[in-house]
């Protein structure tokens, strides 16, 4: 199909990359989308949150205004990057105008899976409620909904395809953002297991303390790390052994903080294995991150996990069930073939999750959304032969 050239190639389009609720993780994903639409010929305009402005990424991209203030609302295409209170009424008054509004949802699932919710506490029992209604008032707005894997359609068909049936598959894009730095199967020094991204009981954060004490506890000389935002200050003084050992230098904790993009890849280019055992999942923006580093990953069969982790070639699978044992050989066994591993990795990334490999299929996207809808299935079977290629 004709792609429309890029921005410097093209004047007058315009395009909004919208998140009035502030979330580091997201902005990469943001950065990816811009990118794609700049590519396609938009001048992009990022919406954000106030706290988004620190970061000089946006700047970078685009042009960033404040969401709580008077937006232009000249955009051909609008692209929501996650719930907020002020998105349906915004995506109104840009509907109105003409703009092309498309939604990108994270997580499409159900507000009466309190099984799956429990597993985040009690902070996401109360927090997902309120974002699913703010999602499902933005969904009867949008010309085109995108979800992120083969899971989360399933269950966006199951749980909110009454609101809107136009619907797509992507994954989680980013730029490649260690395009320079990644020099191959040694890149980095490849000292960690680590741990990157939400402490919470989701992502399994009490089972990887629980295995990197066990492991130090029988002997293995595996050091760990653990970057995170979440302060875990009332962990160090709860868990002496685990105290211990960071005091050591064992276990390497970085948190309490916001980190930048900048420290978050050079966490993952220092390891050699990423946690990815989380008991809850849609989808986990830490996988591609660590397949843009070359870094595998040792995952649980929840979420999109299955569709994105071949064993062998990108990481491992472990059950919750298994022995602390199991954990630790499979650990070992990673460290021994971190060069068969991470050209794997690498390889997924830039056929998966790299924005540039989507260029087209995004372009499909916006012009089945200005237009009549067409069939999504095209999307979806480009998707999956992109997997089996990687």
């Amino acid at each position: 199909m004709n792609i429309r050239p890029s921005s410097n190639q093209a004047t007058g389009r315009n395009a909004a990359v919208v998140s009035s609720h502030f979330s580091p993780a997201f902005i990469s994903h943001m950065i990816a989308y811009a990118k794609l639409l700049r590519e396609l010929g938009y001048a992009v305009t990022f919406v954000l949150d106030e706290e988004y402005l620190r970061f000089p990424v946006f700047a970078e991209n685009g042009t960033p205004v404040l969401s709580k203030v008077a937006v232009p609302e000249n955009f051909e295409i609008a692209l929501f990057c996650n719930s907020a209170p002020h998105n349906p009424q915004f995506a109104s008054r840009l509907k109105a105008t003409g703009t092309t509004v498309l939604y990108v949802f994270h997580e499409p699932l159900s507000v009466w899976d309190w099984k799956s919710l429990s597993q985040e506490g009690w902070r996401q029992i109360v927090r997902y409620p309120f974002s699913a209604f703010f999602s499902a008032r933005l969904l009867s707005r949008s010309a085109a909904i995108i979800v992120t894997s083969r899971m989360a359609r399933s269950e966006y068909e199951a749980n909110y395809a009454g609101f809107n049936r136009n619907v797509f598959e992507l994954p989680l894009l980013f730029d490649d953002e260690l395009e320079g730095q990644f020099a191959g199967p040694q890149a980095g020094k490849r000292t960690y297991f680590g741990f990157i991204g939400s402490a919470s009981r989701g992502h399994g954060f009490d089972k990887f303390v629980e295995f990197a004490k066990y492991a130090i506890r029988n002997g293995s000389t595996i050091p760990f790390a653990v970057a995170t935002r979440r302060d875990l200050s009332d962990l160090l003084r709860q868990d002496s052994e685990f105290s211990r050992y960071v005091a050591q230098g064992r276990i390497v904790l970085q948190h309490g903080r916001v980190l930048t993009n900048e420290e978050i890849n050079q966490y993952f280019l220092d390891s050699f294995c990423i946690w990815n055992a989380y008991r809850r999942s849609t989808q986990s923006g830490v996988l591609p991150r660590s397949y843009m580093a070359g870094t595998p990953v040792l995952a649980s069969r929840v979420g999109s996990f299955p569709e994105f982790v071949q064993e062998g070639t990108t990481g491992e699978f472990v059950n919750f069930d298994d022995t602390l044992s199991r954990f630790l050989d499979l650990a070992e066994s990673i460290r021994e073939l971190f060069s068969v591993y991470t050209t794997g990795c690498r390889k997924m990334f830039e056929n998966v999750f790299c924005y540039k490999a989507h260029l087209e299929r995004f372009a499909r996207i916006v012009d089945a959304s200005t237009r009549a809808p067409i069939s999504t299935q095209v999307t979806a079977d480009d998707r999956r032969k992109s997997v089996r290629s990687s």
